[in-house]
């Protein structure tokens, strides 16, 4: 290459290690026991896990049983949710104490408030923030397992379901 001009050097470099690079690409091959080739992994086994896999088939669909039921969308208007809501946060301190239904009241409450939120907030923005942070404060409960503040958000939400029926 040196014989080259500098113009017809620089195309052959590039050439060159294009080619050096494209050789280190080829199959790799390892004696490492803990290394799986391609047929270890289709035809080793892992295949002998899911032959001895005992899961529930629901057709060709694998069912899950501890999956949550298919829920139904949350329809009313605030006037009928909002005392739901307060219905459901009301049983949520125990229900987290005792190791109850505590998901799938959370689970109601965050689909009610998210049903009548625009709502909320469309007639009664006054009332918005706070009963967002009651659901907020009931979320918290669960996930941290305080049944103390699942009581604070109910008692802080009976006053805005007050102040939104006028009994407050």
């Amino acid at each position: 290459m040196s014989g080259h001009s500098p113009e017809l050097r620089r195309p052959m470099l590039v050439l060159a290690a294009i080619v050096l690079g494209l050789s280190a690409c080829g199959t790799t091959t390892t004696d490492d026991p803990n290394v799986l080739d391609e047929a270890d992994l289709t035809g080793g086994e892992g295949r002998e896990i899911a032959d001895d896999d005992v899961t529930p088939l629901d057709g060709e669909k694998i069912v899950d049983p501890d999956a949550p039921a298919t829920t139904v969308a949350i329809e009313g208007t605030a006037g009928e949710l909002l005392p739901e809501i307060g219905i459901d946060m009301s049983r949520l301190s125990s229900e987290i104490a005792a190791e109850g239904d505590e998901d799938e009241t959370i689970a109601r409450i965050e689909g009610a408030w998210a049903a009548i939120r625009s709502e909320i907030e469309a007639d009664r923005p006054e009332l918005l923030n706070g009963i967002q942070a009651t659901v907020d404060m009931a979320r918290t409960a669960v996930d941290a397992n305080r049944p103390a503040d699942a009581d604070k958000a109910f008692s802080l939400l009976t006053d805005l379901i007050d102040q939104f029926t006028g009994d407050g």
